[in-house]
């Protein structure tokens, strides 16, 4: 490089250093600064903004799993009382039976005999349709619930009319299933044999017709061959 070059680049540098920005290059630089050193400060802000909408999104996951919960319940429940002995879904069945009764208000009794009307319906209803394969299992069911009704009335013999007829009811309806003959069962001949005593007692002190007479008596003979299936199915017919 010669040295007029040389001279002419230290002048030229000189020069440049003594180059001033205008006032408004100025200030519009020192505002980009300020604005990018919001944006830089901007993520702090943002951790408190994402919590709340991750919590936001949580909440409303949540929210939409309960619901996706409660409808799987309600749908569960919408098919349990469908459910029949034997079914897998049939002890479901029976705990919302009870606790059903016990919000009712239903003293022990009164939740024994309607269960027994239920098993009952139960056993009737897969006899109609054909699933021979419920059927044991529905009397089953039958059995446990006579057996526990009949001690139950042993121990305190019912004097209301009403519950006695609900079980009689029962009884009349069970002896109408056709092949399922349960009258030899020794459950159910203690839970005929007490209601029907129960109901002759009532009669007896119950103004009859001639012809109702006739029939009591009819009754009073077929229960003391032991015959109660047949004296409670005219008890039936007399107290129409």
């Amino acid at each position: 490089m010669t040295k007029t070059t040389e001279k002419q680049l230290i002048n030229s540098l000189k020069q440049l250093k003594e180059i001033k920005p205008r006032k408004e290059w100025a200030v519009l630089l020192k505002s980009q600064i300020l604005t990018e050193q919001k944006a830089i400060a901007i993520p702090a802000n943002q951790v408190g903004i994402m919590n709340v909408i991750q919590s936001l999104f949580f909440q409303r996951k949540f929210a939409y799993s309960f619901a996706a919960a409660l409808l799987l319940i309600a749908g569960v429940f919408g098919f349990v009382k469908y459910a029949m002995p034997g079914d897998l879904l049939f002890p479901v069945k029976k705990i919302a039976e009870q606790s059903q009764a016990s919000l009712a208000g239903q003293t022990k009794l009164n939740q024994d005999v309607a269960i027994l009307s239920s098993r009952i319906n139960d056993l009737a209803k897969v006899a109609k349709e054909g699933r021979t394969d419920n059927i044991p299992s529905a009397i089953s069911e039958i059995n446990a619930n006579m057996s526990q009704l009949a001690k139950s009335l042993k121990k305190n013999p019912v004097k209301d009319p009403q519950t006695l007829k609900e079980i009689a009811n029962s009884l009349k309806t069970l002896a109408d299933v056709p092949g399922t003959d349960l009258s030899e069962n020794s459950d159910v001949k203690d839970l005929y044999q007490i209601v029907a005593q129960s109901q002759i007692a009532d009669l007896q002190k119950t103004t009859l017709t001639d012809s109702q007479k006739k029939t009591l008596i009819d009754i009073e003979d077929l229960y003391n061959q032991g015959k109660y299936t047949d004296a409670l199915e005219k008890i039936l017919l007399i107290s129409k």
